[in-house]
């Protein structure tokens, strides 16, 4: 016969066990099984619950200390990367500016390297910032302000003759509205929405950035040969969007696996990223651009494949 006395108390919610009429002990089981309590005076006290009114919780002092210096170092860390950045976007656009007055290189060039830098250099900047939940908007202060100035002089509300020799094609100010509006859109948009958590945002702008871009410079250079179903693309320009915006995807991959923020099955990985090239590459080709600009076009379309084909 097993006794078994137990009492509530407003504070102490125990139960007695008493092995006074005990029978023997049963063996002690195997180890791969928990070994129950000894059936002597055991003491067991209530297990303590989470209270659903977290806000009636009083955070220690130290801690909440702690946290705050850490959220404030955290803060100032993102501005001063947010400037970085800023810095380096507008040395990189002076740079490109300096080379095209002096004719060192054609401003058709310039652009296009504009065009193919920025958005890499943007990309790879994501781990200069701290791990706070703000960080990637952060971040995105860098295109929303170009935005904001793509727009003001996209409108003609102000003059900028280097801004608009630098990005449009044809020097019309409201050239600043489609392309170059777009593409920084969708630098903003890939680090909102994908950050250091997916490889997906890397290689979407891999694919916008170096892709397309490179496949304009080959294709005006060597591009005699076009393409049956879109005259104004060709073989060549295709050709090296895919490989260049293949090569360029899975290094961004790379340098993040490499820091530690992806974990992946490189074999897998490198057969699915091109995948993801060869959909951009035919999407880019098409004859759709009068109705959807490329900026729009071949990211939304490296987005949509990486899903497709789980890279996320």
């Amino acid at each position: 016969m097993n006794l078994s006395l137990s009492f509530t108390n407003p504070i102490l919610n125990r139960h007695v066990y008493s092995a006074a009429f005990s029978p023997p002990p049963p063996p002690t089981p195997p180890l791969s099984l928990p070994i129950p309590p000894p059936r002597f005076l055991f003491l067991s006290p209530r297990t303590p619950t989470t209270s659903r009114f977290y806000i009636l919780y009083r955070v220690p002092q130290r801690a909440t200390a702690l946290s705050a210096t850490a959220t404030t170092a955290s803060i100032f860390r993102d501005i001063a990367a947010s400037a970085a950045v800023f810095a380096g976007a507008y040395a990189l656009v002076f740079t490109f500016d300096i080379l095209t007055q002096k004719e060192i290189i054609q401003q058709s060039l310039s652009r296009k390297l504009v065009h193919i830098s920025s958005g890499i250099l943007f990309a790879i900047s994501w781990p200069i910032f701290s791990n706070s939940v703000e960080a990637r908007f952060f971040a995105s202060l860098v295109p929303l302000v170009n935005c904001i100035r793509l727009v003001i002089h996209g409108l003609s509300l102000a003059d900028d003759e280097s801004l608009i020799k630098s990005v449009t094609r044809e020097g019309n100010p409201k050239e600043l509205l489609r392309g170059p509006l777009y593409y920084v859109v969708m630098l903003m948009l890939c680090a909102v929405l994908f950050w250091r958590e997916s490889p997906v945002g890397v290689i979407s702008l891999g694919m916008m950035c170096g892709g397309d871009g490179v496949a304009d410079i080959m294709g005006r250079k060597f591009g005699s040969s076009k393409i049956p179903y879109n005259q104004m693309k060709s073989w060549v320009g295709s050709i090296s969007m895919f490989v260049s915006g293949f090569l360029i995807s899975i290094g961004m991959v790379y340098y993040y696996s490499a820091l530690g923020y992806f974990q992946l099955d490189w074999g897998d990985t490198m057969y699915r990223v091109a995948l993801v090239s060869l959909v951009a590459t035919v999407v880019e080709s098409l004859p759709i651009s009068n109705l959807i600009d490329d900026n729009i076009s071949v990211p939304l379309a490296s987005i949509l494949a990486a899903y497709f084909t789980s890279i996320h």
